[in-house]
């Protein structure tokens, strides 16, 4: 697929270039993002170069539409969000982080449901899904304000930072979103 840009009043979402290698070092080294998601820790300029590397070969190849998180207002990086679909069954499974100087101001809501709509409209999905761990909670509120609906606990299914987490899951349909369109 070839490059776009989402938009709304609050977020822009792009392809991944070479200049964000130094953003995504400085945010993801976070331990907060350590904290809540699989991103390594500590996080190294090294892994930030291959991350960046990885999500625009995916991209290339229609594996995976992985997309830079920037603050409309402050043209400034503020993470990452990504859709991974799975052809055979017409679903697609989103994984995100926002760094810590932009949470709290409703950037990674504003950027799930651009990439639902992304999902549904450019990708002609039926299903889409996102998970957290368990003790993320703010991460369970961003997709319940993008209005994916609970679907379950999955109980020690992650192995996080040496230790058996429960995983939180949420998904959202294509007839949820085309209802949630018309009102």
């Amino acid at each position: 697929m070839e490059p776009l840009l989402l938009a709304n009043e609050l977020v822009k979402m792009r392809p991944f270039v070479a200049a964000d290698v130094a953003p995504v070092f400085e945010l993801a080294s976070a331990r907060e993002i350590a904290e809540n998601t699989f991103v390594p820790h500590p996080y190294s300029r090294e892994a930030a170069q291959e991350f960046v590397d990885r999500v625009r070969e995916q991209w290339s190849t229609d594996e995976a539409y992985v997309f830079a998180i920037v603050d409309k207002a402050t043209d400034a990086f503020a993470g990452a969000m990504g859709i991974h679909p799975e052809g055979k069954h017409n679903s697609a499974t989103v994984g995100y982080w926002i760094g810590k100087p932009f949470w709290g101001r409703g950037i990674a809501t504003a950027a799930l449901r651009l990439l639902i709509r992304f999902g549904f409209e450019q990708l002609e999905l039926n299903r889409i899904e996102a998970g957290h761990l368990d003790h993320n909670l703010a991460s369970g509120r961003v997709m319940q304000k993008a209005d994916m609906r609970y679907e379950g606990r999955r109980r020690q299914s992650q192995l996080h930072r040496g230790q058996y987490k429960d995983a939180i899951w949420y998904a959202i349909l294509r007839e949820d979103h085309c209802q949630g369109s018309r009102q």
